[in-house]
């Protein structure tokens, strides 16, 4: 039987046991400002080989599930290298944190649709296509992307027939896997990139301190100690119990309408944008388009009328 409650001391568990490759955790890590900066600035830099200045995050809140059945967090990272760092001016940057192992196989498309979404936000009509920055995805995965044994994998675009031409889109996707063996040309950058995906995916830090590693862990041990993540963690686990009993249930329409509806407005209060909880909607819950449009009116009026009492 499945529990329709959990207690504030099972959550807290739950928060406690997290790790930086949870979603959750992740999100409510990055949630400051500053924190997003120091935290994303630093794994960026580990995961490049090269030291990374100028953040600027810019995150795509999402409805994050609570277990590995739903996708990871997005963030949308703008970095900026300095002049000395191969004359590149500016590159975005996007990080996925994976968690997910049944999504391995949709990788590589899901990484062509980020980057075609990302490119058609930073290009205007009248803007030449050179004027395009470098784009460097970065996925940190708790399993092995491509069931190769190996820690680093760099893909590019190439002519297939002439791989000694350098066909230059710009485009880099990195995905590193802790578990896999060092295969890094530079055995030092391998080792120290090696920390700090162990100690994403397993919380566990190295021997000899690390002041990058420690800085992150003192961010992550004070947020999992804060009482409102905890007490977001409780609604989002009811929210997501009451989704899926409402999925699997037939003629209870009353019944997936009031949780749809919870589901709108807790998502719009973390920042997600109505497009993405739409597509929730539809994955998770399997509503029309109709239905939906009426449930988001219903959210508006209860939004405002809160918005009235108080």
């Amino acid at each position: 039987m499945v529990k329709n409650r959990i207690t504030f001391d099972e959550a807290r568990r739950s928060v406690q046991s997290m790790n930086l490759i949870d979603g959750f955790l992740f999100n409510n890590v990055t949630d400051n400002e500053e924190n997003a900066k120091l935290v994303i600035g630093t794994i960026l830099s580990r995961a490049l080989g090269r030291k990374i200045y100028d953040v600027k995050v810019e995150t795509e809140k999402v409805f994050n599930g609570i277990d590995t059945k739903y996708h990871g967090i997005r963030l949308d990272a703008h970095i900026k290298y300095d002049s000395g760092s191969n004359g590149v001016s500016a590159t975005i940057c996007d990080l996925e944190i994976e968690n997910r192992e049944a999504d391995r196989k949709s990788l590589p498309k899901r990484h062509r649709y980020y980057s075609a979404l990302t490119d058609s936000k930073l290009l205007s009509t009248s803007e030449d296509y050179f004027e395009l920055p470098e784009y460097i995805s970065v996925t940190i995965a708790s399993y092995d992307p491509f069931l190769l044994g190996e820690m680093y994998y760099e893909a590019k675009t190439c002519i297939v027939n002439h791989p000694e031409y350098d066909y230059d889109d710009g485009i880099t996707h990195l995905f590193l896997y802790a578990g896999g063996k060092i295969n890094t040309p530079n055995k030092q950058y391998g080792e120290k990139l090696h920390e700090m995906l162990e100690y994403m995916v397993t919380g566990r830090k190295p021997d000899i301190p690390d002041n990058d590693i420690s800085s992150i862990d003192k961010i992550v041990n004070s947020v999992k100690s804060k009482t409102e993540v905890t007490k977001t963690y409780m609604r989002q686990w009811e929210i997501e119990i009451a989704m899926k009993r409402e999925a699997k249930a037939e003629g209870k329409a009353e019944g997936k309408a009031e949780t749809a509806i919870e589901m709108i407005t807790f998502s719009r209060e973390l920042g997600a944008e109505d497009a993405l909880i739409r597509s929730k909607l539809k994955d998770d819950l399997k509503l029309s388009d109709e239905m939906i449009d009426e449930l988001f009116e219903k959210a508006d009026h209860k939004d405002n009328t809160l918005a009235e009492i108080k």
